[in-house]
């Protein structure tokens, strides 16, 4: 499924146990890449609308964390950790992701945990952005596009969308 808005097409598919989202930014890759991997560029778009990420610590190497911590506008603080599987600069990150507590611990969250695969594709100088969630059963993906994780993806890629665009 293609979802169009006033910033670009999304495009949509779900699986078994598993979502993909893309989308072509007007951005050279290894700028998106840098977006996705440098702490000063995540927490300016990283965030969903309305929220601030007040902690961005990344450790990029495989089995590095990438800590970080949304602020929502009462000062309710929601953390999270990933933990890279892969990293090919500038054409894939691969990693897992789960709810944590401030010192990176893993918590238990109705999100369980799932394995993201960011693929940036070079494209005439543009970037085909792909973003691949699996989860671990058919239940969890139900239960985790039910809390809105798709939703909460698209309005990130449009927020990365802006960023970009002001960076460069």
């Amino acid at each position: 499924m293609t979802e169009s808005n006033e910033l670009g097409d999304i495009t949509t598919n779900i699986g078994d146990r598993a979502f993909t989202l893309e989308r072509v930014f007007d951005a050279p890759r290894e700028l998106v890449f840098k977006a996705f991997t440098e702490p000063e560029h995540v927490s300016r778009w990283w965030a969903p609308s309305g929220f601030s990420m007040p902690v961005c610590k990344m450790d990029l190497r495989p089995g590095g964390i990438w800590h970080y911590c949304f602020e929502s506008p009462e000062g309710e603080k929601h953390w999270s950790r990933c933990v890279y599987q892969e990293i090919v600069a500038p054409e894939r990150l691969v990693y897992t992701s789960t709810l944590s507590d401030e010192e990176a611990n893993p918590i238990e969250s109705p999100l369980p945990e799932h394995r993201a695969t960011i693929i940036f594709e070079e494209k005439e100088g543009k970037t085909k952005l792909s973003v691949h969630i699996q989860l671990p059963s058919v239940e969890e993906l139900k239960a985790t596009l039910e809390m809105g994780m798709m939703q909460g993806l698209k309005e990130t890629m449009n927020n990365l969308d802006k960023h970009l665009k002001e960076v460069q």
